[in-house]
C-alpha cells in the first residue's frame, strides 16, 4: 500500500476511533463518574501500564524491520508473546492488593485484576498486527482499531449506567482487547498457530531486551504523574490531570491520526533500501509542526472555555493543567520519530542512554514541582519538555544527518504560519467565550492566513496539500469519464 494511501487510512481509522472515546469520556464525565472515578482508574492503569509495555516485547519493532521472515521465526513469536503475557498477568494481578493498601482504595484491586487478565490475550494480536504494519496494510488495522474502540465505549458506558463506577472503565478496557483480539485473527494475515518453540530465539530476545529496558523506562516516565499526583495531591487531581493529558492525546490522535505507524513503516523501508533521510525527516518536521503547533497553541489559549463547554463546570480546573500541558507538545512534536528512528537504525544503546536520562528528567521535574498543586504539576511538564528535546537532538542530528541551520529553517516556516494561524484569535477574541461570532470569525480568518502562509513559504505542508488535491481532481476526472 503506497504510503499517502496507507495514511488516508491510518488517519481515517483514528478519527473514528477518537470520536468513540472522546463521545463516551465526556458522557462519562459530565453525567455519570466524578473525576475520583477516573483517577481511580488512572492510578490502576498506570501502575499496571510500566508493567505493560513489556507486551510484545520488542517484537512489533522486529517483526517490521526484519529482512525475511519465516514460518519458524513467527511461531517462536507467538510463543514469546504467550509467555510474556501469562507474565505480565501474574505480576499486574499480585500489585493489586499492595496498590490498594498504598492509596487506601480497594476498588484499586478488581480494577488492576481485569487489566491483568486482558494481557492473557497478547498472543492473539501481537503477530497479526505486526505483519499488517509491516505490510503498509492500514485498512485492515483501521477496522480492527475501529472494532476494539467500539467494544470499549459499548461496554464502559454500558457498566457505568449499571453503578459499576472507575470498574467500568476497566471493563471497558477488557472489552476492547478481547475485541482487538478477535478483530486480528478474523481479519490478519495469519491466524494464531500455538506450535510452541523458541528455535532462533536468541536474535529475538537480544533486540527484544532492549527495546523493553527502553519500553519500560519510557512507561515510568509517561506513568509517573498519575501515580506521584494521586500520592501527593489525590485522586480527584488526578481525575483532573488525566482529563488535561486526555484533550491533549485526543486533539493529538485527531490531527495526527496514526501517521507516526505509517511513517514508521515508511522510514523502516528507507532505512532498508539506505536511503537518504535527512530530506524525507525535514518534511515530517515541516508537516508535523505546521499542523500541531497551531492546534496546541490554540487548545492552551482556550483552555478555560474548552473544558467547560465540554466536561462542564465542575471540571474546570482541569483548565490549570491543560493550559501547560498544551504548551509542552510544542516541543515534543519538533522532534516526531525520536525513539524509532535510532531503533530501526541500530542506535539501541545510544538510545537506552538517553531514555533513562529522559525517564530521570521527567521523574526529578514532577517531584519537585508536584508540591505546589495541580498547575505546577503541569508547568513540570514544559519544563521536562525542554530537558526531553537537548537529550535526543543531538541523537538524531547525527542518524539523519540534517544541518542545525537547515531544521531551524523548518522550524521558523511553521513558527510563521502557526502565528498566521493564531493572530486573529489574539486580535478578536476577548472575553473568551468559545461559541462567540468573535470566534467564529477569527477562526475563518486563522486558517485562511495559515493557509496563505504555507503557501507563500513553499512549506512542506502546502506541497502535501497540493499533490493531495492534484489526486483528488484525477480520481474526479477519472470517475467523470467512466
Amino acid at each position: 500500500m503506497a504510503v499517502r494511501k496507507a495514511a488516508m487510512w491510518s488517519v481515517s481509522g483514528q478519527w473514528l476511533v477518537f470520536a468513540f472515546n472522546f463521545a463516551v469520556s465526556v458522557y462519562l464525565a459530565r453525567y455519570l463518574l466524578p473525576p475520583s472515578a477516573f483517577g481511580t482508574f488512572s492510578v490502576g492503569f498506570a501502575a499496571a501500564g510500566v508493567i505493560s509495555n513489556l507486551q510484545d516485547f520488542g517484537l512489533n519493532r522486529y517483526l517490521v524491520r526484519a529482512e525475511e521472515l519465516t514460518d519458524q521465526i513467527l511461531d517462536t513469536c507467538t510463543t514469546i508473546t504467550l509467555c510474556v503475557g501469562a507474565a505480565i498477568c501474574v505480576v499486574i494481578a499480585a500489585l493489586s492488593m499492595p496498590m490498594a493498601w498504598y492509596y487506601s482504595n480497594t476498588q484499586l484491586i478488581p480494577i488492576m485484576l481485569l487489566i491483568a487478565a486482558a494481557f492473557l490475550l497478547l498472543p492473539f494480536n501481537t503477530v497479526p498486527i505486526a505483519l499488517l504494519q509491516r505490510a503498509v496494510d492500514f485498512k485492515t488495522l483501521a477496522f480492527i482499531n475501529m472494532a476494539a474502540a467500539a467494544a470499549n465505549a459499548i461496554v464502559s458506558a454500558g457498566f457505568a449506567l449499571l453503578g459499576y463506577g472507575p470498574v467500568s472503565l476497566a471493563l471497558g478496557f477488557l472489552a476492547q482487547q478481547i475485541a482487538r483480539a478477535t478483530m486480528a485473527q478474523l481479519l490478519g494475515p495469519r491466524r494464531v498457530r500455538f506450535h510452541l518453540s523458541f528455535a532462533g530465539a536468541k536474535p529475538i530476545v537480544s533486540f527484544g531486551s532492549g527495546t523493553t529496558v527502553l519500553a519500560v523506562s519510557g512507561a515510568i516516565g509517561t506513568r509517573s504523574p498519575d501515580l506521584i499526583i494521586g500520592n501527593v495531591l489525590g485522586m480527584h487531581a488526578v481525575g483532573l490531570f488525566g482529563r488535561a493529558a486526555g484533550m491533549v492525546d485526543g486533539l493529538r490522535m485527531l490531527l495526527n491520526g496514526g501517521l507516526a505507524a505509517v511513517f514508521f513503516s515508511h522510514f523502516a523501508q528507507l532505512i532498508r533500501t539506505r536511503t537518504a533521510l535527512d530530506q524525507p525527516y525535514r518534511d515530517l518536521v515541516g508537516c508535523y509542526t505546521s499542523v500541531m503547533w497551531p492546534a496546541m497553541l490554540l487548545l492552551s489559549l482556550l483552555s478555560a472555555p474548552i473544558v467547560t463547554m465540554i466536561y462542564g463546570a465542575g471540571w474546570g480546573e482541569a483548565a490549570l493543567a491543560l493550559r501547560w500541558v498544551a504548551l509542552s507538545e510544542l516541543i515534543f512534536f519538533a522532534l516526531p520519530l525520536h525513539t524509532e528512528v535510532p531503533l530501526m537504525s541500530g542506535h539501541l544503546r545510544q538510545l537506552l542512554i538517553r531514555n533513562l536520562m529522559d525517564t530521570a528528567a521527567a521523574l526529578i521535574c514532577l517531584a519537585c514541582l508536584v508540591r505546589f498543586g495541580l498547575e505546577a504539576a503541569a508547568i513540570a511538564r514544559l519544563v521536562y519538555a525542554g530537558i526531553w528535546y537537548l537529550i535526543y537532538i543531538g541523537l538524531i542530528q547525527r542518524i539523519v544527518g540534517f544541518s542545525a541551520r537547515a531544521l531551524l529553517s523548518t522550524y521558523a516556516k511553521s513558527a510563521t504560519s502557526t502565528l498566521a494561524a493564531c493572530l486573529p484569535l489574539l486580535l478578536l477574541v476577548r472575553d473568551g467565550q468559545i461559541l462567540s461570532v468573535r470566534m467564529a470569525i477569527s477562526a475563518v480568518l486563522g486558517a485562511a492566513l495559515w493557509v496563505a502562509a504555507l503557501a507563500l513559504l513553499d512549506h512542506p505542508t502546502w506541497r502535501e496539500i497540493r499533490r493531495a488535491v492534484s489526486g483528488l481532481r484525477l480520481s474526479l476526472s477519472r470517475e467523470a469519464r467512466t
